[in-house]
């Protein structure tokens, strides 16, 4: 069983919308992501994000839907097949200022015989708010009547029309409803029209409407129009005054065409009356049997569709993506293509000067545009990060190069030039006498220079992801996500981790072999640090910092060897402490102080802050004579030492600035201490009344009550897997005993081999034992405090900061590797901040945002990221790069690959190798084979050679690259790209796998199988051999292996798992279904995982039945997303200890998702979590009432399937996580466990699934 959770949601945005949602006076921003939609509110400060819904289903589409009599609107949102649904939600506001989106109708668009529309999948909603027309089948429409923002009810019409590539409602006067349609026709035309819908007799007019007429849009506008869809747009007409003077030239409304060579706008016919007549006689005539009039009638019926467009103007760029207008009677457009490239139309002055196209600049290519308010713009995007955008009136940037690139061959016109409309009838004033009269027919192209856009806020977004890898770049132990990311003008890669991030503020160099740190106030109660000690194995020494807020300065500060601190030793450890005092009334009180103790090996010392001599005064000392101090603790009042053999000694600081001892045993245990601790569970007290030890031989941590008969030991661990460095219970809330709910006491243990260790610590006893890998050196733990939090800093190898996070113990690794000491540090200049000692000095840092995704993207451009391999020898990244120019439409476009050398940290480029012509890479990966007797690292890319004339690719090839050091000053990098090897081959190599030291690739239809070996010859000269091949498959397009097996994805079929015995592929099993596999991965020799083209996971299981091998698939489940990559590989580390919960694969998509696969190794928590699963599915729906079980279904590419009833072999993970959100509800919690029926009711006790899901949530 498989549990399937998610890293990091969709980020890629589809739809948008600005509206009035509440009934306040404030705009809102509706975005549509894959899964979510959210709402933002425009502030003056930027978009405030005001709440959100998850979906189940594919968004599609947003809306907004008038309410009649009222400025605000409500929702219309959209789902995309296989389950189309049309859901209409309100936006509420409660008392309190929180806001959330109600869904009032669900309505779906499901049927099981029609043919998915291949263009037009889309709702449009009239200006009015009355009336909405869905499209999501070819030849229907459905009409949704809608009431005060509502749905009312709906019909479904017959359309002749079956390739519609857009719809618009078209500005006719009230009471009349006409769809304007732009479609394909069975002659492969282009053909403009419109059809009336008759809402009260429920069906779509048979005839062509009168108020548009028919039309065939020529090639040369749209050249190509099923591979650049054009966009219908509706045009109202311009607002007039009263009192303005009628003209029959005046712009009565229409609509227009974008997304060709040009941008046309067809008039609304005028005078429809005459045209109706005449309509219908044209009708009349067909019907007579006269054929002569027949022909006739049909002659006069061809000769009215030939039309010319009101007015047009020259598109110079590439394929229109979105366009937008400032609101639905606005007469100009913000119109974005492919790469980016926005521009403003306007048809303010259709009559004097035609359309005119304004270049702005280059955006994110966008999916959706959106005015705001006072010339922001909001730019969604799929390829790109999203971005909230400011147009400007003067240019801002670039003031020297065109705005936009033009071809040469378009006429550009200046805005000078433009004449000043005329408010009355006549022709416009002409700016140059000179002039000829312009043809308002053909509009004009503003040529500028500079771009007019600023960017206000940016969105990240890392989709589409078409590779990834999972890499260990800095050898910390703690990988890293890398992915291939963008496309058009947004190629890029990005790294991506959770947890914290540590701000490195400042540096120390030169202190060496430290062993610890700390950090000193000048008085106890002071919140300013003023002092530094640093231990090293022989030596201390203190340092004292002077922070004027403006300039930090580091002093050294000279002890006296026998009257102040000693520096002649290695410090133990050391703070600050309160001075004990009695009162008048006979009670001891601890008050502000300027004493400090320090243990060493020798002893303990008492001292206080001399200001007069800039240094430390002994007050009091205490040791015994023949014992040496092996482990320590310091807290405000109280002193632990751990002496040999095995003695334990607690000191308090006693009036008169003085050591006394509050316990010393009889007896000492003769077992000798690893560590000690005291450290304050409440920090608001000055003494402990709990300390923890642990001993050298036992691994054992017992936590001891103070007590002046002795310790006596309250619970202990059981015995750990390795020595303990450092221990100490801990309470990471804010409340001070067990009766508050923020109290979380824990205890935490470091381990000499790299181990943390967790207990939860509840009535005195320890419970909940977690164990997390921190590398291989000994753990270190500090308390400190982040973002107001309560956490502890632990490191090893690698660190993390612990918190309560999510109603756990939550740990959130850090980038930072061999600290070896750190302190928590408080200064002007350095407010809330650590002190770090590791190998090459001192560090000053603060740590930020415990639980946040960080994304480091690396731009490449144009330059699109398509393949991607690691090579940790050579610490490089690979990168396949697919480069295509800009173009206009219709025009060829131009591509070019490349192979790139990256440094593993900086992602900068080392070196770079450019492909043959029309040659591309499509496959690439690294691998380090023995080459006689000797290991090599390689990289191993497969290409194509594009011709158009073939309907499959023929010629191929597969290169292998080293890296080497170059010794030429004339190169920028010392580390240079050499081809090894090369090998031609008879199609696409589509994959490449390594098994061992052979290669693999998937080429059309073979599967072939090369190794590298020695040419003989006097040089080192390589070649590639092809050891076999094995072709059984139609369209091999995915591959992955493990040992020597080989899993086979073909994409027209299903999966093959092969193996390589003797050098010689070998068919161990398949699968003859038609399942459309678009990835695969082997989980090991005998499971496979894989994803298809309807957005379903599945797997596969070898089985053996009566001597034969069967691939069984026992896994299916609707993920809702088109996956692109499986990675084997876990995000975090297993924690030691767990036996139920293994992550083992990654996996990322085309909507930005990056997901994790964890197996539920236990039978019976498979059973319990899928019971879970169940109840909670009973409980719990998705919005409009959506079940889960149906919801997670497998479907097919044409909808549901009466294959499987439900998800099998996969369980919902971020579903299984909302029962954490319950746990204080004890209702909904019984109503859960209970289930609709006694054998429904769940065995597993509370507390275990609590501690399965919070394990399962730090996995991702």
């Amino acid at each position: 069983m498989k549990i399937v959770t998610t890293f990091h949601q969709p980020s890629s945005v589809f739809s948008s919308v600005r509206c009035q949602l509440s009934s306040r006076d404030l705009d809102h921003l509706v975005v549509a992501k894959l899964n979510r939609i959210d709402v933002y509110s425009l502030q003056p400060n930027g978009l405030q994000h005001e709440c959100g819904l998850e979906i189940w289903g594919k968004v599609l589409v947003v809306k907004a839907v008038p309410v009649s009599g009222s400025s605000r609107s409500n929702l219309l949102l959209m789902l995309a097949h296989p389950d189309p649904t049309l859901v209409f939600l309100t936006y509420t506001e409660t008392e309190s200022g929180s806001a959330e989106l109600v869904v009032k109708k669900q309505l779906s668009l499901y049927e099981r015989s029609p043919r998915q529309a291949e263009f037009y999948n889309d709702v449009l909603v009239h200006p009015s708010g009355n009336h909405a027309v869905v499209s999501c089948y070819a030849g229907k429409l459905k009409i949704i009547n809608l009431k005060g923002g509502n749905y009312s009810n709906d019909f479904d019409v017959s359309l002749p029309e079956l390739s519609v590539f857009g719809l618009a409602f078209l500005p006719v006067p009230d009471g009349d409803l006409s769809l304007a349609i732009l479609h394909l026709d069975y002659q492969e035309r282009v053909q403009l029209l419109a059809r009336d819908i008759n809402v009260s007799d429920l069906e779509l007019s048979p005839y062509h409407s009168s108020y548009l007429s028919s039309t065939s849009i020529s090639s040369k506008i749209l050249p190509s129009p099923t591979e650049s869809i054009p966009l219908l747009v509706s045009v109202p007409p311009p607002e007039v005054e009263a009192d303005a003077e009628e003209d029959e030239e005046n712009f009565i409304g229409g609509v227009m065409i974008v997304g060709g060579r040009k941008v046309v706008i067809f008039e609304m016919t005028k005078g429809q009356a005459r045209k109706k007549g005449k309509r219908r006689r044209v009708e009349s005539n067909k019907a007579s049997v006269d054929l002569a009039e027949v022909e006739k009638s049909k002659e006069k019926e061809r000769e009215g569709r030939k039309r010319k467009p009101r007015s047009s103007v020259e598109w110079p760029w590439g394929d229109v993506t979105a366009i937008c207008t400032l609101d639905h009677l606005s007469l100009r457009y913000f119109i974005g293509d492919a790469f980016g490239r926005l521009s403003m139309l306007s048809a303010d002055h259709l009559k004097d000067q035609g359309l005119i196209l304004i270049p702005l600049g280059e955006t994110s290519p966008p999916t959706t545009l959106t005015y705001l308010t006072t010339q922001a713009l909001y730019v969604g995007s799929h390829l790109g990060d999203s971005q909230v955008i400011q147009i400007s009136q003067t240019p801002l940037s670039n003031l020297t190069i065109p705005t936009l690139p033009i071809p040469p061959s378009i006429k550009l016109t200046s805005s000078a030039r433009l004449g000043a409309p005329s408010n009355v009838k006549g022709k416009g004033r002409a700016v140059d006498d000179a002039e000829e009269e312009k043809d308002c027919t053909k509009g004009s192209i503003i040529g500028s220079e500079g771009s007019f856009i600023s960017v206000l806020e940016m969105h990240k977004n890392i989709a589409p992801i078409v590779d990834a890898v999972l890499a260990d770049t800095d050898g910390s132990g703690q990988p890293q996500i890398v992915t291939c990311s963008g496309g058009a003008n947004t190629g890029s890669l990005n790294v991506v981790r959770n947890g914290a991030d540590f701000q490195e503020l400042a540096s120390i160099p030169g202190l060496t072999n430290i062993t610890n740190v700390w950090s000193v106030r000048e008085k106890f109660e002071n919140s300013a640090d003023t002092g530094i000690l640093v231990s090293s194995l022989q030596t201390s020494h203190i340092f004292q910092l002077h922070d004027s807020g403006r300039n930090t300065t580091l002093s050294y500060t000279q002890e006296h060897p026998t009257k102040g601190l000693t520096t002649n030793q290695p410090t133990l450890a050391f703070g600050n402490v309160a001075q004990r005092v009695i009162g008048t009334d006979g009670k001891a009180t601890y008050v502000n102080s300027q004493l400090v103790v320090q243990v060493t090996p020798k002893g303990a010392l008492l001292l206080g802050y001399d200001e007069a001599l800039g240094a430390y005064v002994r007050h009091a000392e205490w040791d015994l004579p023949g014992k040496e101090v092996v482990a320590a603790s310091v807290n405000a009042s109280q002193v632990l030492l751990a002496l040999n053999g095995g003695l334990l000694v607690a000191l308090s600081i006693a009036e008169g600035k003085t050591f006394k001892v509050v316990v010393w045993p009889d007896n000492s245990s003769n077992a000798e201490i690893s560590t000690v601790s005291c450290v304050l569970l409440d920090p608001l007290k000055r003494f402990s009344s709990y300390i923890t030890i642990s001993y050298w031989e036992s691994n054992i941590v017992d936590i001891l009550l103070l007590d002046p008969s002795g310790f006596i030991s309250v619970s202990k661990t059981q015995k750990l897997p390795a020595l303990v460095r450092s221990a100490f219970l801990y309470n990471f809330g804010s409340d001070r005993t067990a009766k508050g709910n923020d109290y979380h006491p824990y205890l935490l243990i470091g381990l000499g081999d790299g181990s943390l260790v967790s207990f939860s610590w509840k009535d005195k006893q320890l419970k909940d034992k977690k164990i997390i890998s921190l590398g291989h050196a000994p753990v270190s733990l500090t308390p400190c405090q982040v973002d107001g939090k309560r956490t502890v800093f632990a490191a090893g190898n690698r660190a993390t900061v612990l918190s309560w996070e999510k109603k756990r113990l939550h740990n959130s690794p850090i980038m930072l590797k061999e600290v070896v000491g750190a302190s928590a540090l408080n200064t002007k200049t350095f407010p809330s901040s650590l002190i770090l000692g590791t190998a090459k000095g001192l560090f000053i840092g603060r740590v930020r945002d415990l639980d946040k995704m960080h994304i480091r993207s690396v731009s490449f451009g144009l330059d699109n990221p398509r393949r991607l391999a690691y090579e940790p020898t050579l610490k490089v990244f690979g990168v396949a790069c697919t480069r295509t120019e800009p173009s206009r439409v219709g025009d060829l476009q131009v591509s070019s690959s490349s192979f790139k050398l990256l440094d593993n940290i900086s992602l900068s480029t080392l070196s770079n190798f450019n492909c043959a012509p029309e040659e591309e890479i499509t496959a690439l990966t690294a691998y380090s084979p023995s080459v006689d007797g000797n290991s090599m690292s390689l990289f191993c890319l497969g290409t194509y050679l594009f011709d158009a004339e073939e309907k499959e690719p023929t010629n191929g090839r597969l290169l292998i690259f080293t890296a080497y050091q170059s010794e030429s000053p004339s190169k920028s990098s010392s580390l240079q790209l050499s081809m090894v090897a090369s090998t031609d081959v008879k199609g696409c190599v589509y994959a490449l796998t390594i098994v061992g030291d052979l290669v693999v690739a998937a080429v059309n239809s073979a599967v072939r199988m090369y190794h590298i070996k020695t040419e003989n010859g006097p040089a080192s000269l390589y070649s590639l051999e092809l050891l076999s091949e094995w072709n059984h498959n139609y369209f091999v397009t995915s591959l992955a292996s493990y040992g020597d097996y080989i899993v086979v994805g073909d994409q027209i079929s299903s999966v093959s798992l092969l193996k390589v015995s003797n050098a010689k592929i070998q068919n161990i099993a398949r699968d003859y279904g038609p399942l459309w596999p678009v990835c695969v991965e082997a989980s090991n020799e005998e499971n496979i995982i894989g994803a298809n083209d309807a957005l379903n996971l599945f797997t596969f299981t070898l089985t053996h039945t009566l001597g034969r091998s069967l691939l069984e698939r026992d896994g299916g489940y609707h993920l809702t997303d088109f996956v692109t990559k499986f990675i084997r590989g876990s995000l975090t580390p297993m924690e030691a200890g767990n036996h139920i919960l293994h992550p083992n694969h990654i996996f990322f998509t085309a909507s930005g998702r990056i997901g994790v696969i964890v197996d539920v190794a236990d039978g019976r928590f498979s059973l319990a979590l899928t019971a879970l699963q169940r109840n909670l599915g009973s409980t719990i729906k998705g919005v409009g009432e959506v079940d889960h079980t149906k919801f997670r279904t497998p479907k097919t590419t044409r909808g549901r399937s009466d294959a499987d009833a439900g998800s099998f072999g996969f369980i919902d993970g971020d579903f299984l996580e909302q029962f954490l959100t319950y746990l204080g509800m004890p209702e909904q919690l019984d109503k859960i466990i209970s289930g609709q029926s006694d054998p429904e009711r769940l065995t597993m006790s509370i507390e275990e699934m609590q501690t399965i899901l919070e394990t399962l949530q730090s996995m991702h």
